[in-house]
């Protein structure tokens, strides 16, 4: 055998590289289960946190075994997981003060934000746009609901008033998540409305993302797409 022969690669990485684009269809599956079946459950307290977190679980891990090209993110996504499970089982048990809640919320954060890297760079990579490509850009705009839903939580805890229509210090993040996918599709119900100037302008913010995204990157790969699997003459 030629010393200069490439060595083949892992039974890993050749299963990650056939199943890579498919993984972004099942971390759709998996987040909007979570988003919109799960946490009203958990709004309603008719779900158990374990459960969240179990698919939380499957979410990491699919994002780390399957989509993910990058060790370092890979481990991010792992440690943040795992953080964020301590501090829910140690806010479980009623002793945890204020900065284990404020650092749970950090490191959910910071889990959405590593997996939302992770599957922005399987869905936006070089090469052929297939549909799991842009289910994968179809998660990246629901992460951003969901990553500015924990930031109108944090404000909550720091300024008030931050909304109305909702208790104050209400930290439930069903009814947030609820509000930030109406400022991200400008829905705009009206039932929770921001009242702080910087909530309001984080709000803005949002909603002109939510203008944006689909009218020039989702559009993109869909545009790219129809133009592979159009007949050539």
């Amino acid at each position: 055998m030629s010393q200069n022969a490439s060595p083949k690669p892992g039974l890993l990485a050749h299963w990650r590289e056939r199943y890579r684009e498919a993984g972004l269809s099942v971390i759709l599956v998996l987040l909007a289960t979570i988003m919109f079946v799960l946490s009203p459950l958990a709004g309603v307290s008719q779900l158990s946190t374990e459960t969240i977190e179990a698919l939380r679980f499957a979410l990491a891990a699919t994002a780390i075994l399957i989509v993910s090209r990058n060790r370092l993110v890979a481990a991010a996504v792992a440690a943040t997981f795992v953080v964020s499970l301590l501090c829910v089982l140690i806010l479980r048990n009623g002793a945890a003060g204020q900065a284990v809640y404020l650092a749970n919320m950090g490191i959910t954060m910071a889990f959405d934000l590593a997996v939302a890297w992770t599957v922005a760079h399987a869905a936006f990579d070089a090469g052929r746009i297939s549909i799991h490509r842009i289910m994968g850009a179809v998660i990246l705009y629901l992460y951003i609901g969901l990553i500015f839903a924990s930031l109108y939580r944090l404000l909550a805890v720091f300024l008030h008033p931050s909304f109305g229509g909702l208790p104050m210090g209400h930290r439930n993040l069903s009814e947030l998540l609820y509000f930030s996918l109406s400022t991200l599709t400008t829905s705009g119900y009206g039932d929770i409305v921001p009242v702080h100037p910087f909530v309001r302008s984080l709000a803005n913010l949002e909603a002109v993302i939510g203008q944006l995204y689909p009218a020039t990157f989702l559009a993109r790969l869909v545009t790219l797409h129809g133009a592979e699997i159009a007949p050539k003459d």
